[in-house]
């Protein structure tokens, strides 16, 4: 499926602000009054600066981390792009208040990110947090039950 003008700009988006660090390239791709809804933080990111911050937190945490981004739908009559990434790095700084635990993860999501002029506008965020955290050690595991459901356990 081609990517069409919106689907490019999220494909320099990923590339160019998250994976590189690019931040002064946020100014040309986003507007002004950005909103990044994540369910993790207790208040919704809100303009390009607060994005800026966000993302060298997380360059911060994991220096080496990578962004590969899979665009399921683009559309640049509806203004929305939507896609499933996965990252990768190394534990290496203080992340969600977890001092650095040096650890390897893969973390999955989707974003679904709509578009005003040709520029990102809105982007709603969601990913395994429960899954980024047990890599990280800040949660244990369940452990395996003796029984598996539907069998006797006599």
């Amino acid at each position: 499926m081609p990517l069409g003008t919106n689907g490019a700009v999220i494909r320099r988006y990923v590339d160019e602000v998250w994976n590189r660090g690019m931040l002064e390239v946020a100014n040309e791709l986003l507007v002004s009054a950005h909103v990044r809804h994540d369910p993790v933080l207790e208040c919704d990111v809100v303009g390009i600066d607060e994005v800026k911050t966000q993302v060298s937190a997380l360059r911060g945490a994991f220096p080496d981390f990578r962004f590969e981004a899979s665009i399921y739908a683009s559309s640049d009559d509806d203004g929305f792009v939507t896609r499933r990434w996965t990252m990768t790095g190394t534990h290496e700084g203080q992340w969600m208040g977890i001092a650095p635990t040096g650890a390897k993860i893969t973390s999955t999501g989707m974003a679904l990110s709509r578009f005003d002029h040709g520029k990102i506008a809105e982007e709603w965020i969601h990913r395994d947090d429960l899954g980024l955290m047990r890599q990280l050690g800040a949660l244990q595991r369940r452990p395996e039950p003796s029984t598996r459901p539907g069998s006797s356990s006599q």
